[in-house]
């Protein structure tokens, strides 16, 4: 049976995905991820969320292609009976890539291996995707065994690439290499390097950075989609007023700036 694990470390918390052999998903593990998530969203002291696979080379190669079959039959015998197909569109899996959407602190994807089908919905899913080095493949391939994406990767892709491009790379069931990956804007950085430890590194950035700005950035970005620039502006300022009148972690920050001569603190 697969696991899913979580680590807190000081202020950082690794949540691993194992599935020996393969590192398939499965409805079990979807459960499990999505209480640690629960925790983690009400655990004051967790500032970022790091996803990782806890497999050689292997990220989540999948959801559990033997799951959808069994998802086929129970399909076919609920149309001979007349009865109405389920609201796929509220299975467990899409609820648990919208905990991740809408989890209010920061979230990163370090893609170690494998990223295929729902493992690719996740990555789609984080703030921030960053690729280590292997010989592996990124991308929505479901096509290639005749379904398509099924809990956000159509949507979330279009969103991040564009039409044209998911079009054509869902379509075709195209994947890439972790290098190529960044180089189409699938994933934000390649790491030549220890994937994790730089998601690490790039966590420790948001650890001193005040709580409510980081989860008001995320809103006003996040729920930009679909509406109009005045809207999205709208709801900018009011989150603005939000932070800079209820955190005092901004105002030290603010005043901190000014004290050091106007220089901004760099990573």
């Amino acid at each position: 049976m697969g696991t899913v694990a979580c680590k807190i470390t000081d202020g950082i918390a690794t949540v691993t995905f194992t599935n020996p052999p393969k590192g398939f998903f499965t409805s079990d593990m979807v459960a499990q991820a999505r209480a640690i998530l629960n925790d983690l969203d009400n655990n004051d002291e967790v500032r970022v969320v790091v996803f990782t696979g806890g497999l050689p080379d292997v990220f989540i190669r999948h959801f559990s292609v033997e799951e959808i079959i069994e998802m086929t039959a129970g399909l076919k015998a609920r149309r001979a009976k007349g009865l109405a197909d389920p609201r796929f569109a509220r299975t467990p899996l899409r609820m648990l890539w919208e905990d991740v959407d809408n989890f209010r602190k920061p979230t990163i994807a370090a893609i170690n291996g494998f990223c295929g089908g729902g493992g690719c919905e996740l990555a789609l899913a984080c703030d921030i995707r960053l690729a280590g080095p292997g010989d592996y493949t990124i991308g929505q391939m479901e096509i290639l065994v005749g379904i398509l994406p099924g809990a956000g990767g159509t949507t979330r892709l279009a969103r991040l690439v564009g039409p044209g491009k998911a079009l054509e790379w869902v379509l075709r069931g195209r994947t890439f290499s972790p290098k190529e990956a960044a180089a189409e804007g699938l994933v934000h950085h390649y790491i030549d390097g220890d994937v994790l430890a730089a998601a690490h590194d790039m966590a420790r950035e948001f650890l001193d950075k005040p709580a409510a700005a980081l989860a008001a950035i995320k809103q006003v970005i996040r729920s930009s989609w679909g509406k109009t620039t005045a809207d999205g502006v709208d709801e900018e300022g009011d989150l603005f007023a939000n932070v800079i009148g209820g955190s005092d972690r901004a105002l030290e920050m603010m005043k901190d700036y000014v004290a050091n001569g106007h220089q901004l603190k760099k990573f």
